[in-house]
């Protein structure tokens, strides 16, 4: 164990706080901060010190246009060590040098081996890899080595962290200061509670809840819930343009080529033409699908999701992505997608769409896998996944899966969805770019095969849980319907939405009982 000479003088004491607090003073660079906080956090022996290293890190990402050096970082690293062990009386530097060496490891493997293996280049694509990393996915072989060895780079400098006794510079206000956000701590929006303990009350799920005020948000109309769900007979946009591919080429790139199309052909702003003082003016600067777009957001506990500020990822249009969209549906009704985890903007970027597929493997550990039995399937506010899309489920029927009549299992051997009677919330390409939608199923999955395939296999084992009085869990490895699970550890205070004082005063009966286009 290394400890402090007792019979350190007066003088000793304020030098060695100097060169721990300015950790390299000379040096300032962006390296330098990041790699001075975690050791100094080291030091104290901060509790929060994983949670702060990892803020650290996104928070670089999101402020500077150019990606972190990681040789530099690393002698950063062993910069701040040295001045650790100097500050410190250290008899000899080499006596930290674990230390170092388990610094330096755990940035190899989150800001080299990660991205090399995974091929991503761009920060916006680097932030959510380790964001990703950071929850506890493991939705790809890889992602599930790396999340191992991430872990035992933690456990190893949390062994060391409590084997040292070192001089620590910041007082104790300092260490468990929380990162605010410059408009202060979050406040509860009373119209927000009003409307949310209605639904409750109306027997709404959260879940479903949080979706349509993202939705209505994301539109700053409350008109927006009121429209017709997207179906085969809504007309393409006009105006939207691809104008080529995101580095991983499969995602295109879009822009709005021409404005007054957009705004005379998109169903949820083509009948808008004024909004109030509170409002964001989505008309002349409207949101669009934006693949691997997310809401702005900072790692402040506070930070609200922003829909209306472009998040860097490579595109200049406003708009999100599917798993964008859910993660912002849950995260506005307070809806936890990790126990044990505070809710916080920034985890929009950690989860794609394949995380949702083994939910409780990627760090989901607030969602399950629904079974269908014999009076129940899917319900409003399950979440669908497979690989590349993720939706909420908006509205269910009476009979969702279309299979009343069936009777024998030759039966469900024929369903289809074109029976189907449920509307999918979700952010997708739909109609040449809409973005944000709610639209008919039965329409929708005539346009997405994966989605179509998965969706009747359940309705398969639905309609045999029907005829056959039986419960059934499907796990069909390609698709997966999860439920968040409503419990205690599982819920707590919502993420706010930049602009949702322009919908505070929408009816509350625009939330429960939109049109639907069946029985």
């Amino acid at each position: 164990m290394i400890k402090l000479n007792s019979t350190m003088s007066l003088i000793s004491i304020v030098t060695s706080m100097f060169f721990l607090s300015a950790c390299s003073h000379e040096n300032h660079s962006r390296e330098n901060l990041i790699a001075g906080k975690a050791v100094q956090d080291i030091a104290c022996k901060n509790q929060d010190f994983e949670t702060r290293f990892w803020d650290a890190l996104k928070t670089d990402i999101l402020e500077q246009p150019t990606l972190i050096s990681v040789e530099d970082l690393k002698k950063a690293i062993k910069a701040n060590v040295a001045d650790l062990a100097f500050a410190n009386k250290v008899s000899s530097p080499s006596d930290l040098s674990e230390l170092s060496l388990a610094l330096e490891k755990l940035i190899d493997h989150l800001l080299r081996d990660a991205p090399k293996a995974e091929q991503v280049t761009t920060a916006q694509e680097i932030l959510g890899l380790i964001s990703a990393i950071d929850v506890g996915d493991r939705s790809t072989p890889f992602r599930s080595t790396i999340q191992d060895l991430v872990r035992e780079d933690f456990a190893a400098i949390s062994k060391l962290m409590a084997s040292y006794n070192l001089h620590c510079s910041q007082s104790a206000e300092q260490l468990n200061q929380k990162v605010k956000e410059e408009s202060a701590a979050q406040k509860i929006n009373a119209e927000y509670e009003l409307r949310k303990s209605q639904a409750l009350a109306a027997g709404m799920p959260m879940s479903v809840f949080g979706q349509r005020w993202a939705f209505a948000t994301a539109y700053q109309s409350c008109q927006s819930l009121e429209l017709p769900s997207l179906s085969a007979e809504t007309p393409d946009i006009q105006g939207i343009s691809i104008v080529g591919k995101h580095p991983d080429g499969i995602g295109n790139k879009r822009i709005v080529a021409n404005l007054s199309e957009v705004q005379a052909t998109h169903p949820y702003i083509k009948e808008m033409n004024r909004y109030g003082s509170s409002c964001f003016d989505v008309r002349n600067n409207p949101l669009i699908y934006d693949y691997g777009g997310k809401p702005s957001a900072t790692v402040a506990e506070s930070s609200p999701l922003n829909l209306f500020k472009n998040n860097g990822d490579g595109t200049s249009v406003l708009g999100i992505d599917c798993s964008g969209f859910v993660f912002t549906s849950m995260a506005a009704a307070g809806l936890k997608l990790k126990s044990g985890r505070p809710l916080k903007a920034s985890d929009s970027w950690a989860w794609g769409s394949t995380s949702y597929l083994e939910p409780q493997n990627n760090g989901l550990t607030c969602l399950d896998k629904i079974s269908v039995t014999a009076n129940e399937s899917i319900k409003a506010g399950d979440i669908v996944a497979v690989h590349g899309h993720v939706l909420i489920i908006d509205r269910a029927g009476e009979d969702p899966f279309g299979i009343h009549s069936a009777s024998s299992e030759q039966d469900c051997e024929g369903v289809n969805s074109k029976k189907f009677n449920f509307v999918i919330a979700q952010s997708s390409p739909s109609i040449d770019g809409v973005g944000i939608n709610h639209f008919e199923a039965r329409d929708y999955l005539s346009t997405s095969v994966k989605m179509n395939t998965g969706l009747q296999k359940y309705a398969y084992y639905a309609c045999l849980a029907k005829v056959n009085n039986k419960t059934y869990r499907p796990n069909l490895g390609t698709m997966s319907i999860v439920r968040h699970r409503g419990t205690a550890d599982c819920l707590a205070t919502r993420v706010t939405l930049s602009h949702e004082e322009c919908i505070q005063t929408c009816n509350m009966s625009t939330f429960l009982n939109p049109p639907m286009n069946y029985k």
